[in-house]
């Protein structure tokens, strides 16, 4: 409205000075221009200080009275105008209510503004109207009909102004509270990534510096149970087995938390026998259980042959064992009772049901739904150390199966928590690769930097007839690999002067330089992540074996090479 304004002060100057002279001019010039003035510095010392004390008021009555003074100066100076000139009457109505009409429809920052911009025209235009019209009641009448018509459209317009204003102040406002809310957003994103990307390489260094050891330890069980011994040994080789196996597939469980948690996360389909399953749970467990002066009972409800299924052992027992480890830690005295229910449906489907009966507090009916999300627990559970994602976990693992998961009260009081899953029965589960068919005797170049695993590689590769040749790094691996005299070359990630994914590409560059035949080279790794194996298959490797090494996978492997 600046602009505008300024420009109609202009305008009015050199009016006055085309039809009186220059001291009209002049006079109207220099008081409208330093009222115009003043009234820009003061909203611009509230622009730039919005926050000092008492801004907005002081602006708001400055506004006031500098309105007031200019439309008062305009009034008085076309009424004495009239008085001088009364020749120039057009004119000076027709300037009148232009003032008139500029004034009262600028932007007001009150009531007081508008009242003091529309009083004085108002004023000016009666003054004149009454002298110059006398008794013509019908012109006076007019007149006020005018100057009443302009008052009510511009107070009219003022609501809407400051309406529109008020609009602008909250939807910056609210602008500027999105303009926060997206910077914390954006900084929490990154919070998560990084706490993402933290939990990736957490986990690939746990999955590393556990495999490891795991890989012996399985491994070494697997070759003592090729071996004929009394009964009593043999049974503890198993047990050996089984509770490596457990832990093997916890660690699988856990890795495979952030794919659970994206929805990105495949069941592993394969025949089962559930009874079995619940058996060792029982036997590595027992003892615990006896330590902690508790009594664990196993019962299973229904025909042997529908316990034999095709589901994801590992998500399975994991739900299991959690069931059964909170359990402990909840229960002061008194029984764990786990009990699988095997009901037949249709064809060959069968509804598998599986509880854990505690004897602990239990969990009242308003929690029920609550504990099973992430980072949920009730306070039993936070005194017992727990972090509140084994439930979660469970929940994501069965509704995987496309299954249920609950908790109600057990009988006699504690809490008993289940779940069910549909799952396929099957003829019956294969055995391991004891009975495995022979293979072709194969002469094996291994790289592996961990001493135990190598006595395990050359342990396992001798029982299928290899001859075996090991190194302890990608540098050694590379410098073998040059007398083409191996059948296949066994190639561990992670070692010391040059790794193997680096030995790798080096081999292949060479096959390419110098013409020689492809060497069958498979990956020998505890790090199992979906994105590292991609990227040895893209760097050249045939396949990838998963430390700890199953035997039937490393059977699969010499039998691939044997029969090329």
């Amino acid at each position: 409205m600046f602009p505008i304004r300024l420009l109609s002060v202009a305008g009015i100057a050199l009016l006055a000075l085309w039809l009186m002279d220059w001291t009209w001019a002049a006079n109207f010039a220099v008081f409208q221009f330093g009222l115009y003035a003043l009234l820009w510095r003061e909203v611009e010392v509230a622009r730039k200080a919005p926050e000092r004390p008492g801004a907005w008021a002081r602006m708001k009555w400055r506004t006031e009275a500098v309105t007031a003074g200019v439309a008062s100066h305009t009034s008085l100076f076309v009424v004495f105008a009239w008085m001088a000139r009364p020749d120039l009457l057009p004119h000076i109505m027709m300037l009148t209510a232009g003032n008139l009409m500029v004034g009262a429809l600028q932007v007001h920052l009150s009531r007081a503004s508008f009242v003091a911009a529309v009083i004085p025209p108002s004023l000016a235009i009666g003054t004149i109207a009454v002298h110059e019209v006398g008794d013509n009641a019908g012109l006076l009448t007019a007149t006020a009909v005018f100057v009443l018509g302009v008052i009510g459209a511009a107070w009219r317009q003022a609501l809407s102004d400051r309406e529109t204003v008020e609009l602008y102040v909250d939807l910056s406002e609210r602008s500027e509270e999105l303009r926060t809310a997206l910077d914390e957003a954006r900084a929490e994103r990154e919070a998560a990534e990084q706490a993402n990307r933290a939990k990736s390489r957490f986990l690939a260094m746990i999955s590393h510096e556990v495999r490891t050891p795991l890989n012996v330890i399985l491994g070494i069980v697997e070759v003592l149970r090729r071996k004929k011994r009394p009964a009593a040994e043999a049974a503890l080789v198993d047990d050996m087995g089984d509770a490596g196996g457990m832990l093997l597939r916890l660690l699988n469980g856990a890795l495979d938390l952030s794919r659970i948690e994206s929805g990105q996360s495949d069941a592993v389909l394969a025949p089962t026998d559930v009874r079995a399953q619940l058996a060792a749970i029982g036997r590595v467990w027992r003892l615990r259980v006896e330590e902690l002066g508790l009594t664990l009972e196993i019962d299973c409800e229904g025909a042997a042959e529908d316990f034999v299924v095709r589901t994801d052992a590992g998500r399975v027992e994991q739900v299991i064992i959690n069931f059964l480890s909170n359990a402990l830690k909840l229960t002061p005295a008194g029984t764990i009772r786990i009990t699988g229910r095997a009901l037949p449906v249709e064809a060959d489907g069968v509804r598998l049901r599986f509880e854990v009966a505690d004897q602990g507090p239990g969990v009242p009916e308003d929690q029920r739904e609550r504990i099973f999300q992430p980072f949920e627990q009730l306070a039993e559970g936070r005194a017992a150390g727990g972090a509140g994602l084994g439930l979660a976990i469970c929940r994501a693992n069965v509704e995987g199966l496309g299954g249920e998961i609950g908790v109600t009260g057990a009988p006699g009081g504690g809490a008993l928590f289940w779940f069910e899953i549909p799952a396929e029965r099957v003829d019956g589960v294969e055995e391991a690769a004891t009975g495995a068919a022979p293979v072709r005797p194969l002469s094996v170049l291994a790289a592996e930097d961990h001493e135990a695993n190598r006595k395990l590689l050359r342990l396992l590769l001798e029982q299928f007839g290899a001859e075996v040749t090991l190194v302890e790094n990608g540098a050694e691996a590379v410098k073998a690999a040059r007398d083409d005299g191996f059948d296949l070359l066994l190639m561990d990630v992670m070692m010391p002067v040059m790794d193997g994914v680096e030995a790798l590409a080096v081999i292949r560059t060479e096959e390419a330089d110098r013409g020689r035949p492809r060497l069958p080279v498979w990956m020998l790794t505890a790090n199992v992540f979906d994105e590292d194996v991609a990227r040895y298959i893209a760097s050249g490797a045939d396949g990838v074996l998963r430390k700890p090494i199953e035997i039937a996978a490393l059977h699969g492997v010499l039998s691939t090479v044997g029969d090329a």
